[in-house]
């Protein structure tokens, strides 16, 4: 019944390059308002001397690399897509102070490192984009996110040499607030759209972080969901735990596809570029009345990250985002009681 019901909802809710010099070449998408950006394409050099320059500049740079994932690719794609994702102390802390219960699903960084036809490229969740539909279109701190987006590019560039570019793709937004498919469906204030999965009224939160840790360890058996990275902010006793998995990811890039860049509908895996929507996000947090275990609805989610795919691609997948979390669900609540 509740798959059914997911599956009804998820039916719904998918009814230029620049060069060093900084210039912008005519009709490169530069708007703010999309999910994803580019920062470097056909970068030069082998990819994993690549991700390792920008694993380097970034811990040089201040940021505290949490992971490296290889993504799952489609059947048949030969190309390959690295995700890194990136955790800066204050900036997290800023979100935190913005709004407690939401910033910690803005707290870190993915950058996206993939091949294609033309090469191989680095992209990044746009936080500008990602953080005014996290704080509720609270103007107040876009200029932070602003100002962060342009650190990222900055260390970015300064570590890979290529064709720099500010080109946007993803599902564009002229506001955070995501809007319901046909009135009804998958939309509303982010801050609605969080689901507590499991409240331990009495618990410790070292314990019952590290009981959601050990079930995150253990693969999930349709999706293949895992742990990939775990950060504390004690400050505001709050964990923040990762996880993705193949064939969740793969399947995701496949039915994507170019999404809204109609550039790559002709590349044999173009989905790839949508890679660092995932890992995905789970939150335990102390709070007066007891530990949560806080994720977002995997509908709203898919949502935030994939709505570009458009409503037919995903007619023949709607009950994907139910059972990614009820396997979520089952791996996070595993050595838990609670209500």
């Amino acid at each position: 019944m509740v798959r059914a019901m997911y599956g009804v909802m998820f039916l719904g809710i998918f009814l230029g390059v620049t060069s060093f010099s900084g210039r912008v070449l005519a009709g490169e998408d530069r708007s703010d308002d999309r999910v994803y950006q580019y920062v470097v394409k056909s970068a030069e050099g082998e990819f994993d001397a690549i991700s390792a320059a920008l694993e380097t500049t970034a811990e040089t740079a201040g940021w505290q690399v949490l992971s490296q994932t290889d993504a799952g690719v489609p059947d048949g794609c030969s190309y390959r897509a690295r995700v890194l994702v990136l955790y800066d102390a204050a900036y997290a802390a800023a979100l935190m102070e913005a709004n407690r219960t939401t910033g910690p699903f803005a707290a870190v960084d993915r950058i996206n490192l993939f091949e294609d036809e033309n090469g191989t490229h680095v992209s990044l969740v746009n936080p500008v984009c990602i953080n005014r539909t996290v704080l509720m279109d609270d103007e107040a701190y876009r200029t932070l996110s602003e100002n962060h987006l342009q650190k990222l590019r900055t260390m970015i560039t300064g570590a890979v040499d290529g064709t720099v570019s500010e080109r946007a793709y993803g599902q564009e937004r002229k506001k955070g607030r995501i809007g319901k498919t046909m009135g009804v469906m998958a939309g509303g204030d982010f801050i609605d759209k969080l689901e507590d999965e499991l409240v331990v009224a009495d618990g410790n939160l070292e314990e019952v972080a590290a009981n959601v840790r050990r079930g995150l360890s253990e693969t999930g058996a349709e999706w293949g969901m895992e742990l990939a990275y775990e950060v504390s902010l004690p400050d505001y006793q709050t964990v923040i735990f990762g996880a993705t998995g193949t064939p969740m990811d793969s399947k995701s890039f496949d039915i994507v596809k170019a999404g809204s860049d109609k550039s790559r509908k002709p590349f044999s895996c173009p989905g790839l570029a949508h890679a660092p929507a995932y890992p995905l996000e789970i939150v335990v947090t102390q709070e007066e009345d007891g530990i949560k275990v806080r994720i977002i609805n995997a509908m709203f989610r898919m949502k935030m990250y994939f709505e570009d795919a458009g409503m037919w691609a995903f007619m023949k997948n709607m009950g994907m985002p139910g059972s990614i979390q009820d396997e979520l669900r089952g791996q996070i609540t595993k050595y838990i009681s609670g209500s």
